[in-house]
């Protein structure tokens, strides 16, 4: 099947090739209605004033001779004063990247929101994940290229910890009919919490050099829809444009996820990103626009249901290799420090003995 040709949608890039100032960060909070205690002059000038009173309160410590009795408060005074210093960085940084990001959708018409929380997209690395916040989100409608992307963090309390996973980058592309649940995980650079996702499907090894970077997660009895979709053209446009990503297809969407250091605030970066977007959404559509599951049975077809039972989600919720690591070195560290308190006393007289 050929690809039609289509007009390139127009971008202009220009607002991410510049520095954001303190006009346009000032601009930015006024036009996304940020909160006073979050703006950044309040947090400038808090942080200023909390390093004013730990210096104050260091230079009286000097005077008054405590520091020669203990110094380590003047390591905590000082520390605390770094510490809001660098914290502080940080997050300007991350705003002003934000800026640019806005600054970027509104000059091409586009919609761009702040923060977005608990979307709840159907995807695999949304779904995990108990509470989501997605920042610097960006929609465009163009028929041509519709998409949303942005970055997603997981943000957890309590009991919810056991959900959180590492940041990451993703585009949502709408596909014109729904497909099965089809994962195509990276070997080299997971993203999608894939342990434990897909209990009871088949894991297939794609042909040639895909074999090497990627993998194919597909529910049992859909491994020939799930090559119908991925042809060796469309893998090799995949790895072009996307090897250090993942691939989801879930219901009528596509989910492409990036690390967490993709940084859409670049000029270069984000041109990438609208390159794949276009592409993806012309070539997937082309491939699934005409889907239909054979397996789904007479009762289903005549309901209106595109996808059997068997074939729209993959059996599991994925368990984040992150997480999993985290809890080991807790369990870890606590053995350890209750190994130490039972057994260290007795352990170091010997050795002193």
């Amino acid at each position: 099947m050929g690809d039609t040709v289509v007009e390139p949608v127009a971008v202009d890039l220009e607002p991410l090739r510049r520095s954001a100032g303190l006009r346009d960060i000032l601009t930015y909070e006024r036009i996304c209605g940020m909160p006073p205690h979050r703006r950044f002059l309040v947090i400038l000038v808090a942080v200023l004033l909390f390093a004013a009173a730990m210096l104050t309160g260091l230079w009286f410590l000097g005077r008054s001779d405590i520091l020669t009795v203990a110094p380590v408060l003047g390591v905590f005074v000082i520390g605390y004063t770094v510490l809001a210093a660098v914290g502080f960085v940080w997050w300007a940084v991350g705003l002003s990247r934000r800026v640019k990001v806005a600054a970027f959708a509104w000059q091409n018409g586009w919609s761009y929101a702040d923060a977005l929380d608990r979307t709840r997209r159907p995807g695999a690395a949304f779904a995990r994940v108990v509470h989501g916040r997605e920042r610097a989100v960006i929609a465009c409608d163009d028929e041509r290229m519709p998409f949303e992307l942005g970055m997603h963090h997981s943000v957890a309390h309590g009991q919810e910890r056991a959900t959180i996973q590492r940041p990451f980058a993703f585009i949502e592309l709408p596909l014109p009919a729904s497909v099965p649940h089809i994962v195509l995980a990276n070997r080299t650079r997971s993203i999608i919490p894939t342990l434990g996702l897909g209990r009871g499907a088949a894991r297939m090894d794609l042909e040639g050099d895909f074999a090497r970077t990627f993998r194919l997660i597909v529910p049992e009895g859909y491994q020939q829809d799930a090559l119908y979709i991925f042809t060796p053209d469309l893998m090799a446009r995949v790895l072009d444009l996307g090897s250090g990503a993942e691939i989801e297809l879930v219901s009528d969407r596509l989910y492409v996820y990036l690390p967490a250091r993709t940084r859409f605030d670049r000029a270069e970066t984000m041109a990438a990103a609208l390159v794949l977007a276009e592409e993806f959404h012309r070539r997937f559509a082309a491939r699934t626009e005409l889907y239909g599951d054979e397996k789904a049975g007479a009762i289903a077809a005549r309901a209106g249901v595109a996808v059997g039972l068997r074939g729209q989600r993959l059996g599991g919720r994925g368990i984040s290799v992150f997480a999993v690591a985290g809890t080991a070195a807790v369990l870890l560290l606590s053995a350890g420090v209750t190994a130490f308190s039972l057994f260290g006393g007795d352990l170091l007289s010997s050795l002193v003995g």
